[in-house]
């Protein structure tokens, strides 16, 4: 359980930064794509690395949104 918490808290903080870029570039660039997709092969890489099956997908990708809107709702703020 300490392993999702982790992985889930991971990523949202790769997707902070990442959400505060896509909010500043134009919608759907090529920036754009890769705001959004950077986080995807390192949030899977540590999946994999710690052992978690794939059963945690939804989770890991909530957390992932969430960063993204957080982000972005940070660089709207400034």
């Amino acid at each position: 359980m300490q392993t999702v918490i982790l992985l889930s808290v991971l990523a949202l903080i790769v997707n902070l930064p990442l959400g505060w870029w896509r909010a500043s570039v134009k919608k759907f660039s090529l920036s754009w794509f890769i705001a959004i997709h950077l986080a995807v092969p390192l949030i899977f890489l540590f999946r994999t690395w710690v052992g978690v099956n794939g059963i945690i997908i939804p989770v890991l990708i909530l957390f992932a949104l969430m960063g993204q809107v957080i982000g972005g709702k940070l660089y709207a703020a400034d």
